[in-house]
């Protein structure tokens, strides 16, 4: 008798089991389906994003990979974007000279600020002609890792070529949402954006 329930037991398990494989992927994907739609409520309002780039194409939840670059901030150090990894990275491109760039830069300071201690890192790249003039716009200093190109090569690699413009990149390198123009990124819908691309 023993042997008989064995074996009924071991089919029972062996049906459940097979029940559980059949259904886990569906279950993964209405998850991470749940996840990108929770996402997109939050973050498309506050952010109101373009869905295309002109050199990264169509940005949209599978996301377009973040090009690399490697920029020296104002200590003389390197600072590749491929470092970051692991980390949500908000790549803003500015200048000085740019009025409208000028008006958003105390709310990315804000943001800087406020997400410190988080994995989160906030690149502001100028593509002013030296670093006396970006220091002395930051001259009561900055949260932001504040990173140069004078050459302008990074911004024609995401196909910006006015400014401001922002790219923000989840924690596997890839382009989630393209934003032109300014936006108040000290705004409590940005930070509920970007945390919930954080801990997503």
């Amino acid at each position: 008798m023993k042997p008989l329930v064995w074996i009924v037991v071991t089919a029972v398990c062996g049906l459940l089991a097979a029940a559980f494989l059949r259904a886990l992927p569906g279950a993964v994907e209405r998850q991470r389906t749940g996840r990108e739609a929770a996402l997109k409520a939050v973050c498309e309002p506050a952010l109101r994003p373009e869905a295309h780039s002109a050199a990264l194409g169509q940005i949209g939840p599978e996301g377009a990979a973040a090009p690399e670059f490697t920029l020296k901030d104002w200590a003389g150090r390197k600072v590749a974007l491929s470092s970051l990894r692991g980390r949500v990275v908000l790549v803003n491109f500015w200048a000085t000279w740019c009025d409208t760039c000028v008006v958003e830069m105390p709310g990315l300071d804000q943001l800087a600020a406020a997400e410190k201690n988080r994995p989160f890192s906030l690149l502001a790249i100028s593509v002013d002609e030296n670093w006396d003039v970006v220091r002395q716009f930051f001259a009561q200093g900055t949260a932001l890792t504040v990173l140069l190109d004078k050459e302008k090569s990074v911004p024609p690699r995401y196909g910006t070529e006015k400014f401001p413009e922002s790219f923000l990149i989840d924690r596997d390198g890839k382009v989630r949402y393209f934003v032109v123009s300014d936006r108040n990124w000290a705004s409590p819908d940005i930070r509920a954006c970007i945390d919930q691309l954080i801990d997503g």
